[in-house]
């Protein structure tokens, strides 16, 4: 994983370079006693299955996840066009249901602005442990 080549064009960082950092930081937590969750972001269908994100929706998904995460967090694809990914370092497990409980309303206010209703009623946000990203694949 070297430099920009990791990067997409939005200036997240691409499947392979995101899914690195995530098993390394999930092991630092592992070995620190801290703590680290995954937030995802993902479009779906009317049947509830996720699709492909547009370029525009997967645009201004990165770009507002960009502006309300910390610059300590990670921001890519989970799965490439698909689930937009953050690994979200947190210091203590007490923080961690503060952050789900603060950060996907904000990220729906930000979004429903900038995409509209009918868009961000089809964006899925998530917050998990990484234990619990088994099955998203789908």
């Amino acid at each position: 994983m070297k430099g920009t080549a990791s990067l997409s064009e939005s200036g997240a960082y691409n499947q392979e370079a995101f899914r690195y950092l995530l098993e390394s930081e999930s092991k630092r937590s592992e070995r620190s006693g801290h703590f680290c969750q995954v937030l995802l972001m993902y479009w779906t269908d009317a049947q509830g299955r996720i699709v492909q994100m547009d370029s525009h929706v997967a645009k201004t998904v990165m770009a507002a996840s960009s502006r309300s995460l910390r610059e300590t967090d990670y921001i890519g694809w989970y799965r490439d066009g698909r689930i937009v990914g953050a690994v979200l370092t947190v210091l203590m497990k007490e923080s961690m249901a503060q952050v789900s409980a603060h950060l996907q309303p904000r990220l729906v206010e930000i979004l429903r602005g900038e995409l509209g209703v009918q868009e961000t009623n089809r964006l899925q946000i998530r917050v998990c442990q990484h234990y619990e990203l088994e099955g998203i694949e789908a």
